[in-house]
């Protein structure tokens, strides 16, 4: 039997990376790596220490002993912090706007990154991010990019909100994220990029069902046999 590939799913916020990710995983009984809960997690657990998120030097001895408590499967991420289960937590609203912040240090890139191949060493997993392909994964066998119109994804945003209240007006969500689009595309480490190789979907117009089929069509056609035969998956 072939060795069991590494899948990447790349693309901007709303895209409908996540979800798609979790349900090809466990199409193939493959491992689920959420890239953004390991910044979260960052973000959260600094931001109750009241570190500076912008602070490099800080965040560096910080991470030095930083390790929460991974579990991965098909059918989730999961993450302890001091033994608290806090995948829930991490997806607040104000959590996500501060992992926004440390995702741009190289120091917490770094940090990330090691992780997700440590997760990822006997391969398995499908693993969605904003740089998977491109700088965590290179070598991925099976590289793809979704993507949408603005206004879907920030609709789909809207549609997914978790912060206190009622959601913020459509206008006021697209503006959030077209700026970080801007960040994401940018930023010095890391880039938001298409993927050298990627299979590039534009879910604007398609269902989750589609954008998975599309995507499990592209990988049988093109593998070998016991490639991506499935195994049962347990947490790492």
């Amino acid at each position: 039997m072939g060795a069991r590939a590494v899948i990447t799913i790349d693309g901007p916020a709303g895209a409908g990376k996540s979800t798609v990710a979790r349900l090809l995983a466990r199409s193939l009984g493959y491992i689920y790596l959420d890239s953004g809960a390991l910044y979260r997690a960052v973000a959260w657990q600094a931001s109750l220490l009241g570190l500076d998120l912008g602070g490099s030097q800080a965040l560096s001895r910080f991470l030095a002993d930083f390790q929460p408590v991974v579990t991965a499967d098909a059918r989730g991420f999961h993450l302890l912090i001091n033994g608290q289960e806090v995948t829930q937590e991490l997806r607040a609203a104000w959590v996500s706007q501060a992992a926004s912040k440390v995702a741009v240090l190289p120091v917490v890139r770094q940090w990330v990154k090691e992780r997700l191949r440590h997760l990822a060493q006997n391969g398995g997993v499908v693993a969605e991010g904003r740089d998977q392909g491109s700088v965590v994964f290179p070598q991925a066998r099976y590289k793809f990019y979704l993507d949408a119109a603005l206004a879907t994804r920030a609709a789909r945003r809207r549609q997914d909100w978790q912060g206190a209240g009622d959601p913020p007006p459509l206008e006021e969500i697209m503006a959030e994220v077209a700026a970080r689009d801007l960040q994401d595309e940018t930023r010095a480490d890391g880039p938001l990029t298409v993927p050298p190789g990627a299979i590039r979907i534009d879910t604007t117009d398609l269902s989750i069902d589609e954008v998975v089929r599309q995507c499990l069509d592209r990988i049988t056609a093109s593998s070998e046999p016991g490639q991506l035969a499935p195994k049962p998956s347990k947490p790492v």
